[in-house]
């Protein structure tokens, strides 16, 4: 019964934490980026919103975020998967797994940056305001993603 009462705490807090980010994420929509007053707020929601999305990520995973055990390991293959259906190639197995690894031998920054980019179609402002990253930053990730990849498929 113990953790039947903890797991509903949990899910009500998650859902607390998605709604409040749902509002400061509209909040930050409506600031106008051409006044330097709104523009520094919305860099200050932008990091409330990382915060609680990291927060989110632990409370559903029960760890760290970023911890590549146990059931973090299984996501990895998911959102491998997810792009490979995206990319729309008829890939053998070994094809497969051959990105599989090159995916896995990316550091996190590059992998989370080329996915987002290249299976989820974001683009690189998106993607710097997601990560609090510059827009050169992730468009450097993508690329270095981009030439360790493609080196395993030559």
């Amino acid at each position: 019964m113990g953790n039947s009462l903890k797991a509903t705490w949990i899910e009500t807090l998650i859902s607390q934490y998605a709604t409040e980010t749902y509002v400061l994420e509209k909040y930050r929509n409506s600031l106008d980026p051409d006044n330097p007053e709104q523009s520094e707020e919305a860099e200050t929601v932008s990091g409330m919103i990382s915060d609680m999305r990291y927060a989110m990520t632990w409370l559903k995973r029960g760890r760290r975020p970023g911890s590549r055990r146990g059931v973090e390991i299984t996501d990895v293959y998911r959102q491998r998967e997810i792009f490979i259906k995206l990319s729309g190639q008829g890939m053998t197995d070994a094809e497969r797994l051959k990105l599989v690894e090159a995916l896995l031998a990316l550091s996190d920054r590059e992998r989370t940056c080329f996915l987002l980019h290249m299976a989820q179609g974001l683009t690189l402002q998106e993607i710097s305001h997601k990560l609090n990253l510059s827009k050169r930053s992730v468009q450097m990730y993508v690329d270095r993603a981009k030439v360790k990849i493609s080196k395993e498929f030559l």
